[in-house]
């Protein structure tokens, strides 16, 4: 609040993103693994399926003590919570998209 931000807040990094030059050695060592690479048809269901059990979750946790309630929240929320944070992230990744010219 208040903060001002310069040029000199940020580490700048002059060599290229890390998961091309990951990408480039693994599939050097493992060249196997590149028909794992590419769109998933399943990926969008299996998030749809994630968001509906949370909210299929409401009415029941509404019933629950609250001690049933947070242990339900840690252990199921907090791991699909997780899985669809990393979900954000597969379009960086080129993950979701259908693409013949991709690799």
């Amino acid at each position: 609040m208040g903060a001002r931000v310069s040029r000199n807040d940020f580490e700048w990094v002059y060599t290229e993103e890390p998961h091309a030059s990951r990408r480039k050695i693994i599939l050097e060592k493992y060249p196997e693994i590149k028909q794992l690479f590419g769109y998933d048809p399943l990926f969008k269901w299996v998030v749809t399926g994630m968001v509906l059990f949370q909210l299929l979750m409401l009415p029941v946790v509404a019933g629950l003590s609250w001690p049933v309630a947070m242990l339900l929240a840690y252990c199921f929320g907090g791991v699909i919570n997780h899985s669809l944070m990393l979900v954000s992230e597969q379009p960086s990744l080129l993950g979701i998209f259908r693409s013949d010219d991709m690799w």
